[in-house]
C-alpha cells in the first residue's frame, strides 16, 4: 500500500491557518504536517520527504529575518524545495520569503495594503495550471506592509498598481501576496483584532465588514479552486 502524499504546512501564527485551503487538500488525500514556528522545531529539514510546501502570513517580517531563529531555517527549506521541484505555494510573508529566496530584495511598501483590493491579472495567468484558477480581476483580502521585486527569470500573473500579487519562480512555486486561505470567519476575527489597522488604512471596520458580505462566496469558491490546483500538482509530483 502506498503511502498517502504528503505536504508541510507552515504557519507563523495562531490567528492565520490553511483556513480555507484545508478542505481541499485533504479531500484530495493529501497528509498534512503542520510546523508552527512560533512553538515547535521544525518536523524536519529535508523537503525530499514532503510532496508539497504552503507557507502562510506572518507579524514577522523578512526584513527581520535575524530577529526570528525559524526564518533562515524556513528560507534553505524554500531554496531546496525550488531546487528539488517540489510544490510550493506562499501566502503573503511566504510569497516575499520566496521572492527573497529566489534572489529578489523585499521592502515596505508605501502605503500599507489592508482589506479587499482587486487585483489584476495577467493573459497569461489564464495558462498556469494554478494562478488561473484566481480569475481575471479577483477582488482578494490583503493584510500586509512589505513587497518585493519579482525575481529574475519569475513569471509574474497579478498586480496591484506597481505592488507584485501573484507570481511563479521555477515550474512549481507559486507566490501570492493575498491572503488566499482566509476564510469569512477569519475575516470578522481580524476586524475584532486588528480594529486599528482597518480603521487607518482600510476605510474603517464597518466598511470591510460591507465588503465582505458581499465578496466572500466568490472569494471562498477562489480559495477553494487554487486549493484544488495546487492539490493536483502535489499529486503529480508524488507519482514521480
Amino acid at each position: 500500500m502506498s503511502k498517502a502524499p504528503r505536504i508541510l504546512v507552515i504557519q507563523h501564527n495562531l490567528d492565520d491557518h490553511l483556513n480555507e485551503l484545508a478542505a481541499p487538500l485533504i479531500s484530495a488525500g493529501i497528509e498534512i504536517t503542520a510546523w508552527d514556528v512560533e512553538h515547535a522545531s521544525a518536523p524536519t529539514t529535508d523537503i525530499s520527504q514532503f510532496d508539497g510546501v504552503v507557507s502562510l502570513g506572518a507579524i514577522a517580517g523578512v526584513l527581520e529575518e535575524a530577529e526570528h531563529k525559524w526564518m533562515p531555517i524556513e528560507r534553505k527549506m524554500f531554496e531546496q524545495a525550488l531546487e528539488l521541484k517540489v510544490p510550493l505555494l506562499g501566502i503573503c510573508f511566504g510569497s516575499q520569503l520566496l521572492a527573497s529566496a529566489a534572489g529578489a530584495e523585499v521592502f515596505k511598501v508605501h502605503t500599507p495594503e489592508v482589506g479587499w483590493t482587486k487585483v489584476e491579472m495577467s493573459s497569461d495567468a489564464s495558462g498556469d495550471p494554478v494562478m488561473a484558477a484566481l480569475g481575471s480581476a479577483p477582488e482578494v483580502f490583503h493584510f500586509h506592509y512589505d513587497t518585493f521585486d519579482l525575481p529574475e527569470g519569475a513569471e509574474l500573473f497579478g498586480v496591484t498598481g506597481d505592488i507584485k500579487q501573484a507570481f511563479k519562480v521555477g515550474p512549481k512555486a507559486w507566490g501570492v501576496q493575498f491572503h488566499i486561505e482566509v476564510g469569512l470567519a477569519a475575516m470578522h476575527s481580524w476586524f475584532a483584532t486588528y480594529a486599528r489597522e482597518f480603521e487607518k488604512w482600510a476605510g474603517g471596520v464597518e466598511h470591510q465588514k460591507a465588503l465582505t458580505s458581499k465578496f466572500w462566496q466568490d472569494y471562498k469558491a477562489r480559495s477553494v479552486a487554487v486549493g484544488q490546483a495546487f492539490a493536483r500538482e502535489v499529486l503529480e509530483y508524488a507519482k514521480r
